[in-house]
């Protein structure tokens, strides 16, 4: 399953005081199935894949809120 959704987002420069738009497009996947394929790891092979890719896994419990990635993307500099 696969949602996309698209934010407009209004920029000023600071220059020249003229705004445009800054559109963010993101896709949220269905991880469902990631999630429950890390949750299957031996204790063994979690040791080896966390000495490799660090807390890779962790990030898949997150819960991502559009709207705030949206808004850190607008105020960035």
């Amino acid at each position: 399953m696969e949602i996309r959704s698209e934010f407009e987002v209004e920029r000023e420069s600071e220059s020249l005081n003229l705004k445009r738009k800054l559109r963010i497009r993101t896709i949220e996947n269905n991880l469902s199935s990631l999630r429950e394929l890390g949750r299957k790891l031996k204790a063994i092979h979690r040791g080896v894949f966390i000495k490799k890719y660090g807390n890779l896994l962790g990030l898949l419990e997150l819960d991502v809120q559009i709207p705030v990635i949206t808004a850190l993307a607008h105020y960035y500099d």
